[in-house]
């Protein structure tokens, strides 16, 4: 949960959790966060005034259940949601085959309502820019993760 903000990833610049709820009943933890990242959109589509905004903010919902030992992770962007759908869901556990080892499951999506062709062009650059991005963010977690070992 300490991921973000980071030296390490340059396009998240502040994370603020607006809400926090630990059951002790079920020992599962729930916080929201809105997450304030830099807008990576090339100028060419910044040319539209409703892409033009310096910051993007990004909801995520996270509930950890200490039990069980998984952490699931659903987030969905705030920014343009009157003109786009975009969501990620991931869920972290242990392995099943070693203990030792985390297993990933993850899945998301992203749609452009009403931009046509140009919608389109945005679409495919995003979804570019999100694996890109997918795989910096397991790089960022793992360097931050050997780092909270060594100390």
């Amino acid at each position: 949960m300490k991921k973000y903000p980071t030296s390490k990833e340059q396009n998240v610049t502040e994370m603020k959790t607006v809400e926090e709820i630990s059951d002790l009943k079920t020992g599962i933890e729930y916080k929201r966060r809105i997450a304030s990242c830099k807008n990576v959109l090339p100028s060419i589509f910044r040319r539209i005034q409703v892409l033009n905004e310096k910051a993007v903010y990004l909801e995520e919902e996270t509930w950890y259940d200490r039990r069980h030992k998984k952490l699931y992770v659903k987030s969905r962007s705030l920014t343009w949601n009157k003109y786009a759908d975009s969501w990620e869901e991931s869920e972290f556990s242990i392995c099943p085959e070693n203990e030792k080892w985390t297993q990933l499951k993850q899945s998301g999506g992203l749609h452009i309502k009403g931009f046509g062709i140009l919608g389109g062009l945005v679409e495919t650059f995003l979804q570019g820019f999100a694996k890109k991005g997918g795989m910096k963010a397991i790089q960022v977690m793992e360097e931050l993760m050997m780092e909270t070992v060594s100390d």
